[in-house]
């Protein structure tokens, strides 16, 4: 009687932990994306010129680092996922990489109990983002 539950269990951590490994990967290439952007030439550069070469560098980078990501994370679209916004006056760069399905498309799936539901219950998607002023 006990042992369906300690499986249970087992699957659920190991679930959640492919899940939150897939949500670090996800968050390194959009660091790594910012970061990468951030390494520009600044008196080469002035005013929307600069800020059209960081978002671009920035989304050449993201586009680049998500290829590399495991064969699961590919598919996620990272077209147009770094652009600037302004935020308190300060300009900044915004990149966001999202796995929109995740719910209906996990990396591992969940196991179905008929009208008690599924488990372990997942996101329904997965958001990585992050932001640096320059």
């Amino acid at each position: 009687m006990l042992f369906p539950f300690v499986v249970a269990m087992l699957y659920g951590a190991a679930v959640y932990g492919l899940t939150f490994f897939a949500q670090y990967r996800m968050q390194d290439a959009v660091d790594n994306a910012v970061s990468t952007a951030l390494y520009i030439d600044r008196s080469a550069l002035q005013g929307a010129a600069l800020a059209t070469s960081v978002t671009q560098r920035a989304n050449t980078a993201l586009t680049g680092l998500v290829a590399e990501l495991p064969p699961s994370l590919r598919d996620l679209n990272a077209d147009g996922a770094c652009n600037m916004e302004t935020v308190g006056g300060i300009e900044m760069l915004h990149c966001r990489l999202v796995y929109p399905n995740y719910q209906t498309n996990p990396v591992v799936p969940a196991l179905s109990f008929g009208m008690l539901g599924e488990f372990p219950p997942l996101p329904d998607r997965l958001d990585a983002e992050a932001r640096a002023a320059f």
